[in-house]
């Protein structure tokens, strides 16, 4: 009985090492801004060696999460590259009651019933970084998963201007009778990441069901995207396509990943077609399986890719 529960301490400890031990070298530092008489709170890594006027990258966490685990879901390899290139702050804001208010008018969660400003909550965190660490605002970014996703795109309808890209994963517009958003006011660079056999955000498009509850209709992926090509000025027509796995492993292509540009706009909108993707964030780090989110393809390292996406932009 003890030897049982001694090993079962020691595969606890083990469990929690392996999840957190990035930041026993590398805690975050954290910050809180009053808004709407609430204590909205944030999470975020700082390089050692920063350079002046460094990058901003926020990152949106999805349904019913904490902000730190954002940073695990991604294995922690934003904050891996804003170490290697010094030149980025990695932000992870956390929602009220862990979920934030996008667009979709039918969502359950409390930032919705009470109408939370959540742009505004954004706004404030650029203003934050602005004020003391001098970041380029000509260089923020904004990404997320799942509900933060949908976040994510209601920035990139709302408030375009305050950023130079986006990143989606997980996520669909809601279908016009649930949608709570105008239309976009301006083009944007936009990443879309989701799986094929995602059980929670429908790649086809429908109802969004978790844990029983009904978080409204959503187009289908390939909707979002035209929907996105169409604000952004873009081309129709594949400027290029990536596999993953690359051709020359020899093995079949697990997801694709094509790109559209705007010669007027000067806007590019990627899409990553992950054919065996479940309601995940692929990368190289995080090995856990959570039954409930489906498969997690290796083939896509997703923070490489929004890393690449983000950089690449004009």
């Amino acid at each position: 009985m003890i030897t049982g529960l001694v090993i079962l301490l020691l595969l606890l400890a083990t469990g929690l090492l392996y999840i957190y031990r990035w930041n026993i070298v590398h805690p975050l530092k954290s910050g809180v801004i009053q808004l709407d008489g609430l204590n909205r709170k944030f999470v975020y890594h700082v390089p050692k060696k920063l350079s002046p006027h460094p990058r901003l990258i926020i990152l949106y966490h999805g349904t019913g999460m904490v902000a730190p685990l954002m940073q695990i879901l991604t294995g922690h390899e934003f904050d891996e590259l804003a170490d290697r290139e010094q030149h980025t702050i990695i932000v992870y804001p956390q929602g009220y009651k862990n979920n934030w208010n996008d667009c979709g008018r039918q969502a359950p969660y409390a930032a919705r019933r009470l109408h939370l400003d959540d742009i505004e909550f954004t706004r404030q965190i650029i203003d934050y970084f602005s004020s003391r660490y001098q970041v380029n605002t000509q260089e923020v970014y904004a990404a997320g998963f799942s509900n933060g996703g949908q976040m994510v795109m209601k920035l990139a309808r709302q408030q375009p201007q305050w950023f130079k890209g986006f990143a989606v994963i997980s996520a669909s517009i809601p279908v016009e009778v649930t949608d709570d958003c105008a239309d976009a006011r301006g083009p944007v660079s936009l990443l879309l990441m989701n799986g094929q056999k995602d059980p929670i955000n429908p790649f086809n498009g429908g109802t969004i069901i978790l844990n029983g509850k009904n978080y409204g209709d959503v187009m289908s992926t390939n909707a979002t995207l035209q929907y996105w090509l169409g604000v952004s000025g873009c081309s129709t027509e594949a400027a290029a396509t990536t596999a993953y796995p690359p051709p020359q492993t020899g093995r079949q292509a697990t997801a694709y990943k094509t790109d559209y540009y705007s010669p007027v706009t000067r806007r590019q909108v990627s899409f990553v077609n992950i054919l065996d993707g479940g309601h995940t964030i692929p990368n190289r780090n995080f090995h856990i399986t959570i039954p409930i989110m489906g498969h997690i393809n290796k083939d896509v390292d997703a923070p490489a890719i929004i890393w690449e996406f983000f950089a690449g932009l004009q």
